[in-house]
């Protein structure tokens, strides 16, 4: 798709000439201006740097907490001894034929990353209660709905803080600190209602890209999404969810402040609860989009979806919604030829085939704000799989595979419709309850109609993981 309003794009151009900084990204020039597009997030199933502690996540995950073992005097309530405080450590290298992810002039490198962390739950658990993962192109910060948090305590908190340390052998200039920060508190009332909040902090990067000759340029970002939950229960039938979120994204370089924006988001849910396994559900989503400076993307979108969320077995879980979106500019000119609407559908399942067998299997379309200079937006379909067995008590082996298409509403004359594949198999091996070694490959390979973000590369990963 192709936007001709070169008066805008010319004034946003200024903001992003390149002027001999470096920048991961590719550049494309404009009327004799070197413009910046920039780097791409990765989707959220791809990878990448882990937002858990491995062998501390959710169901479906061998946990490396030691077995539950009875609860001393009321000084050790918050004791390690007890589960509620669950300290870790991960270590592990990298090593890739193709850093900054190019076509051409490809260039190994040997990461090393450190990254410990410490998590807390009451009442204790063995596996961490809730899955935050935000994604930055995505309005609301989120590309998958979070799940439901299905404890039947009275209460629950959780919080974790983590860090990464990364130090790069092709350029010193790259190394540096990263971490996030989440917690969670949940109340279960008596009458059926529910309240909860929860945030994620995340300081981190996007991964590497780049256009510019000079390669010691990291595309830092903060960013923080909240969310406020109310959770009604009205009958054996009937249940209503309202959820309010917040999503504040800040680039550190002032190049980037074309990406910086807040979204804020409104959910209204209605259920119909068919069977103690299976419910019926409306919902109705509106998210504002406002940029910081590039004030001509600010957007309000609409989402209507039908769905189904289904436990029929033990075996088989999953989440369906299908429906529509319109995003609607606020400035007329863009709007004319940059407003859409669509399809939009999300689709989450596990399957547990046997007790050490398990397929997963989630997809996603809709419009998300775009992650370059030179496109108003994309609209973007993914598909990922994934599939874990367990070979023996200490071994297992586990793939996952990713396919993303995404199209492109461009402010210039070439197109950008890219399909990218990321493939990544693994073994691991539980040496001790508290101690667990990961040896993964990654194929990663993206074709584009602009040649420009084509790449290929190749990743070899191995990680020694402690936890308590």
């Amino acid at each position: 798709m192709r936007i001709s309003f070169s008066g805008w794009l010319g004034a946003s151009s200024c903001l992003l000439l390149m002027l001999g900084h470096p920048f991961p990204a590719e550049a494309l020039r404009i009327n004799d201006l070197v413009v910046i597009a920039a780097a791409d997030t990765a989707p959220a199933s791809s990878g990448g740097i882990p937002d858990l502690p491995m062998g501390q996540g959710t169901s479906g995950e061998p946990s490396l907490l030691p077995s539950d073992t009875e609860v001393g005097d009321e000084s050790d309530l918050f004791g390690i001894r007890g589960g509620y405080v669950h300290p870790y450590l991960s270590v592990g290298g990298e090593y890739t034929d193709n850093l900054y992810n190019l076509n051409e002039g490809e260039v190994s490198n040997m990461l090393w990353r450190i990254s410990p962390g410490v998590w807390f739950s009451l009442p204790r658990t063995k596996q961490i209660p809730i899955i935050i993962q935000p994604h930055n192109t995505s309005p609301g910060g989120l590309q998958l709905q979070i799940d439901d948090y299905e404890g039947t305590d009275r209460y629950q908190a959780y919080a974790l803080a983590g860090g990464d340390y990364l130090t790069y052998s092709e350029n010193s200039d790259l190394n540096g600190m990263y971490g996030r920060l989440e917690g969670l508190f949940r109340y279960n009332m008596r009458g059926g209602l529910s309240l909860q909040g929860l945030d994620r902090f995340t300081y981190g990067q996007d991964r590497f890209e780049y256009g510019g000759e000079t390669r010691d340029y990291r595309t830092d970002y903060i960013s923080n999404i909240f969310m406020a939950t109310a959770d009604y229960t009205m009958t054996e039938k009937l249940r209503a969810k309202i959820d309010y979120s917040h999503f504040l994204l800040d680039y550190d370089d002032t190049i980037n402040d074309f990406l910086d924006r807040a979204d804020n988001s409104i959910d209204f849910y209605g259920y119909y609860l068919y069977s103690l396994k299976t419910s019926f559900f409306l919902q109705y989503r509106l998210t504002d989009v406002s940029y910081d400076t590039a004030v001509e993307k600010d957007n309000l979108q609409h989402y209507l979806y039908g769905g189904i969320t289904w436990d029929t077995t033990e075996k088989l879980s999953l989440l369906f919604k299908a429906g529509y979106q319109a995003r609607e500019y606020e400035d007329d000119l863009v709007a004319e030829q940059g407003d859409w609407d669509g399809l939009t559908l999300g689709f989450e399942s596990l399957y547990r085939w046997t007790e050490k067998t398990q397929f997963g299997l989630d997809f996603y379309r809709k419009s998300e704000e775009s992650d370059s200079a030179v496109a108003l937006d994309k609209v973007v379909f993914g598909l990922s799989f994934r599939y874990r067995q367990e070979y023996t008590e200490k071994l297992s082996g586990l793939l996952n595979v990713m396919y993303e298409q995404a199209e492109y509403t461009q402010l210039v004359d070439t197109s950008r419709d890219d399909d990218r594949i990321y493939i990544r198999p693994a073994v691991r091996y539980l040496f001790r309850e508290w101690l667990m070694a990961e040896l993964a490959y990654v194929f990663d390979t993206r074709d584009s109609s602009d040649e420009l973000f084509d790449y290929t590369s190749n990743t070899i990963i191995f990680n020694i993981n402690l936890a308590l």
